[in-house]
């Protein structure tokens, strides 16, 4: 009876209530639901005025990370968690999942499946831009009309904080999902599968490289040491574009120090052949600056930043000796000093103490395998 009042509605623009008169209305009547169930109704010969008055609109799934973290967001608040937290990045990196499972590969030759979901997000990739990102979902009709609904990976993330762990963190959830996969309903087939646990690995592997960099941030962040490391840089870089001399320890004149300068800009990966171009522009762009009437601050150049803290890391490494995280004998001076790293975690990155405690496991682990491989190849 109610769809022939839907009909009634579509057809005449007249609905007839109950106890009361017909009604005319003017509406466009909107309704929702998936692929299969909609295919269901177009082969139903039963329901020719129905088919004939209905306008598909394919609606997929998010394929922006941040949007689809919105969704996690709202369902696991802090606030409404009981004995046990949500450690950063969790949300972020099972919404990175899913979203990658949505999206069809680039067919372009340099741009990774990760790379592509950061383009969509918004996010900045070195040689694309929003006219590439155009082209490529004018290319993708279908894209995210299929892949893993918000449903399963929600199921997956209330599965790890279940677990009795304190802190649920994104390892914890994306093993969750990887486990789910074998009895997932929905998907049968092997190839898909194998697929999506592939993809297990490289939001894995993406993850560590997130968390590796935070770790170097906090060991490297202590700002009068970057500021002379910055300082003596460009110092040398200067007198090695005007082709001067600098003052030694000594205050005696010497050659710009090509060690020093190339370990830095070795960090960030400026070849050989381009550190001429990248020394020049830095000392161009700071000119500019200056001539502006403003003060060069190194902070808001993304790419010297990071190279001065990974070189500061670099030697800072081995006096902090994270890698004692996963002996079982901590040296007290190591211990004091691997605490100002969990709080600077805390501090900059809002991680709670049992979250960076994990992390800098994590990580020390990380380190100690990359030495020992590091060991072996040396050997060979």
């Amino acid at each position: 009876a109610f769809l022939y009042d839907l009909l009634g509605a579509t057809q005449e623009h007249s609905v007839k209530p109950k106890k009361f008169a017909q009604t005319h209305v003017d509406e466009v009547i909107l309704g929702h639901t998936n692929e299969p169930e909609y295919k269901k109704l177009q082969s139903n010969e039963l329901m020719e005025a129905f088919r004939d008055r209905t306008i598909k609109i394919d609606v997929p799934y998010n394929l922006a990370v941040s949007d689809e973290v919105r969704i996690y967001r709202r369902q696991f608040r802090q606030e409404t968690l009981s004995g046990c937290s949500i450690a950063p990045h969790t949300l972020e990196m099972a919404a990175l999942w899913a979203v990658l499972t949505r999206l069809e590969d680039p067919t372009h030759p340099s741009l990774s499946l990760l790379q592509k979901a950061r383009l969509y997000d918004g996010q900045p990739v070195q040689g694309f831009g929003p006219e590439h990102v155009r082209e490529m979902r004018a290319a993708a009709e279908r894209e995210g009309l299929s892949g893993i609904s918000p449903r399963y990976v929600q199921d997956r993330i209330a599965t790890a904080l279940v677990s009795g762990r304190p802190v649920a963190g994104p390892l914890d959830v994306l093993d969750a999902i990887a486990a789910g996969l074998a009895h997932h309903s929905l998907v049968s087939n092997e190839d898909t599968r194998r697929r999506y646990l592939q993809l297990v690995d490289q939001v894995s592997e993406e993850y560590e490289e997130v968390v590796k960099r935070e770790v170097q941030e906090a060991i490297a962040s202590d700002r009068d040491s970057l500021e002379r490391l910055c300082a003596k840089y460009l110092d040398n870089v200067r007198a090695y574009t005007t082709r001067e001399k600098v003052l030694d320890d000594g205050g005696a004149p010497a050659d710009p120090d090509e060690r020093l300068m190339r370990s830095i800009e070795e960090k960030v990966d400026i070849s050989e052949g381009r550190k001429d171009d990248f020394r020049h522009e830095l000392m161009n762009f700071i000119s500019s600056v200056e001539a502006e009437g403003r003060t060069f601050e190194w902070t808001r150049n993304k790419r010297l930043a990071r190279a001065l803290e990974l070189k500061v890391f670099e030697d800072r490494r081995d006096s902090i000796q994270l890698t004692s995280l996963v002996s079982t004998v901590v040296d007290p001076d190591a211990q004091a000093k691997i605490a100002v790293i969990r709080e600077r975690l805390m501090r900059r990155f809002g991680y709670d103490e049992l979250a960076a405690d994990q992390v800098l496991h994590h990580v020390a682990g990380l380190f100690a395998r990359g030495e020992a491989k590091q060991e072996e190849l040396e050997a060979a």
